[in-house]
């Protein structure tokens, strides 16, 4: 279950602002996108050079984090992602979770979707 992305006390962005969602796009596919991918699954593009794939925010432990256990990992890191304490704002941490939440959503929706018929294949002729 995603949970929910209303603002709690200190925390300045909520779903409901487009600005912020923008904005944390942005900074998510500058800052977080390389490791974690563009959708969030864990593929991004340093995963092919070696680097452990981070876990994907479709996945059930990532579903479980509330925003403040997103917003201390962006602060003080976890495992093999370091701190970005420096190099994110506090207000744009708050704006990269609610693209996270939005990814997250994506992929439940995705994951909900029925499959795509196959093709047909046409019969082999007998020739």
């Amino acid at each position: 279950m995603i949970s929910d992305t209303t603002a709690l006390a200190g925390e300045p962005a909520t779903a409901d602002d487009p600005a912020a969602l923008a904005r944390g796009g942005t900074v998510y596919a500058n800052q977080c996108a390389v490791c974690h991918g563009p959708a969030g699954l864990g593929d991004g593009p340093v995963t092919l050079r070696g680097v452990p794939p981070p876990p994907s925010y479709a996945a059930e432990t990532a579903l479980k984090l509330t925003d403040g256990q997103m917003f201390h990992i962006l602060t003080y890191g976890q495992k093999n992602m370091a701190s970005y304490a420096a190099q994110v704002s506090r207000e744009d941490r708050w704006k990269v979770i609610l693209h996270v939440r939005l990814l997250q959503q994506r992929a439940a929706a995705q994951a909900a979707a029925p499959a795509a018929p196959a093709p047909a294949t046409p019969p082999a002729s007998a020739q």
